[in-house]
């Protein structure tokens, strides 16, 4: 049970515990024993009461201790965020790591391909230069044998004195065959000549131009053999650039595997420390649940007691109050039969001494005893009457009170109902749109889903938070996660004990003890402990344990 309850829980009990009082009072005048039974179930209520106080002390512990240790989303670790922030890091830098090696494998393996294609090119352009070369050689020999064959044909012309010489111009008009043989052969000498002469001119146009094709083919091996000493050392820069980035990322694979394995050890003694306070958790919200449920079987138990002992008390009260009406109506009947006989024997001492009376005077005073006694029976009478008027005034207003009692009661129960049905026993906090709701959330770095204890409200640092209901401040007190924070008690509420917490306050307005109403400023919304921006983490727990805020709002 928490160490504070509401005002009116505290006024219910003080009622409680004097209708205790006074039935034990009056039990001792009726018996002990029924005084025996009500300490016994008063004992027994307090040693529930303390073994509750001290479950709820134990509870508290553990719940602060489960938000140290993270249990909430936005609470993770500072060393298990470090660990993983390294890891992080450090497998970033192997991707870009893996990037460098494989763009220098890549440079490598290009490298290599040139070199290749060079050494082809290479090949193929000398092949062609040899090939040009035999041309040439070739082409020489069939030139040097065409000028001999244009020589020797001159040399010989030129002993014969030419082709056209007069002799033999005569010699032809003369009509000799010799002379004619002679031109004919002359003809076909001529006619050998020049074929010569032009085959010699396309030799030589034939050899400038493989020359030229020479000359290219050896500038295109120049070029190729410049490129392959480029290529050489280019290859030479890309070998060492990968051997240079295979080194450095197999020591970042090193350092990987080292952050690695300590995230995963920050993340395992988080995990052990997490089930470790969940399961201390939950026994103490179990026992808390047992030590209920025995306490308001106790209480019962004792409003019934209770409720025994003074149907007793007014039984015998009503008894008391039967036998002294019985004896004074006995007292007074027998004064009046002692004052009757009383007077009769007046009048018959008074007839002895007036025997010689008249008889009228005796008529006369035998009239005057009757009325008398008359009266007196009247006046009794009307006293009779008078006390059973006043008895029933004073049983009519306390059967107007019981019901009046009643009807208090069922209207709390049916008010209870209802709100049971609206959920709306709680007043939003502040005036803001709900930016989170209350649920299970995937952990950013442990990979578990973890509950979001509360509902999030979005405002304006300093915007004022409000108390959902009437309560008890039950503390204020800060921590690494939750910042400043109000925790307020509401007694117990549809069979739960309530309370409310209010995180991330920028500054209190109540402090520890202090009871507040419905609406009343608690705090000013901030962004203290575990927070990224302005907002209120608003709590509903039942017996300790958190539920949906919308259940009761």
């Amino acid at each position: 049970m928490p160490e504070h309850t509401t005002v009116r829980g505290r006024r219910v009990r003080s009622r409680l515990r004097g209708a205790l009082v006074l039935a034990v009072a009056g039990a001792v005048l009726g018996g002990p024993a029924l005084a025996a039974d009500l300490d016994d179930i008063r004992d027994r209520i307090d040693r529930v009461e303390q073994r509750e106080s001290q479950a709820e002390r134990d509870r508290r512990t553990a719940q602060e201790q489960a938000t140290d240790l993270g249990v909430e989303l936005d609470n993770t670790t500072e060393a298990l965020q470090a660990a993983d922030a390294r890891w992080r890091e450090t497998t970033a830098r192997v991707e870009q790591a893996r990037v460098v090696l494989a763009e220098a494998e890549a440079d490598l393996a290009d490298a290599e391909d040139e070199a290749e294609r060079i050494e082809s090119e290479l090949a193929v352009a000398r092949a062609n230069e040899a090939q040009i070369e035999d041309r040439l050689e070739v082409n020489e020999t069939e030139q040097s044998e065409s000028r001999s064959t244009v020589g020797a044909i001159a040399r010989e012309s030129y002993k014969q004195g030419g082709m056209g010489s007069l002799a033999t111009t005569l010699d032809l008009l003369s009509g000799e065959a010799d002379a004619v043989d002679e031109m004919a052969m002359a003809r076909t000498v001529l006619r050998v000549q020049d074929q010569q002469i032009r085959q010699l001119a396309t030799q030589e146009a034939q050899q400038v131009a493989e020359q030229d094709r020479l000359a290219g083919v050896r500038n295109d091996i120049d070029y190729l053999l410049a490129l392959a000493e480029a290529n050489v050392v280019a290859k030479d820069q890309a070998r060492a650039a990968a051997d240079e980035a295979k080194t450095g990322l197999e020591a970042l694979e090193v350092q990987q595997a080292e952050d690695l394995a300590d995230l995963e050890a920050e993340k395992a003694r988080v995990l052990a420390e997490l089930e470790a306070e969940q399961k201390v958790s939950d026994d103490l919200a179990a026992e808390l649940q047992e030590l209920a449920s025995t306490k308001h079987g106790l209480v019962a138990q004792e409003q019934a007691e209770v409720q025994r002992i003074a149907e007793e008390e007014a039984r015998r009260k009503a008894a008391e109050e039967a036998r002294r009406k019985a004896a004074e109506e006995a007292a007074a009947k027998k004064a009046a039969e002692e004052r009757a006989a009383q007077r009769a024997a007046e009048r018959e001492a008074e007839r002895q001494r007036a025997a010689a009376a008249d008889a009228q005077r005796r008529a006369d005073a035998s009239a005057q005893a009757e009325a008398q006694r008359r009266a007196g029976a009247a006046q009794a009478e009307a006293d009779a009457a008078a006390r059973r008027a006043q008895e029933a005034a004073a049983q009519e207003a306390a059967e107007r009170e019981v019901a009046q009692e009643r009807a208090s009661r069922d209207q709390q129960r049916e008010q209870a109902a209802a709100q049971a049905v609206s959920g709306s026993y709680l007043s939003y906090p502040m005036n803001a749109p709900i930016t989170s709701e209350f649920g299970m959330r995937l952990h950013p770095v442990l990979g578990i889903t973890v509950l979001h204890s509360g509902t999030d409200f979005g405002a304006a640092c300093g915007t004022p938070v409000l108390a959902a209901a009437d309560g008890v401040v039950h503390s204020t007190p800060y921590d690494n996660s939750r910042g400043n924070y109000v925790v307020l008690d509401h007694g117990v509420q549809r069979g739960v004990n309530l309370t409310t917490a209010y995180l991330h306050l920028e500054s209190f307005a109540v402090s520890a003890g202090q009871s507040v109403g419905r609406g009343q400023v608690v705090g000013y919304e901030g962004t203290t402990g575990t927070s990224t921006g302005c907002h209120l983490h608003f709590e509903t727990r039942e017996n300790g344990t958190p539920v949906n805020p919308r259940s009761w709002l």
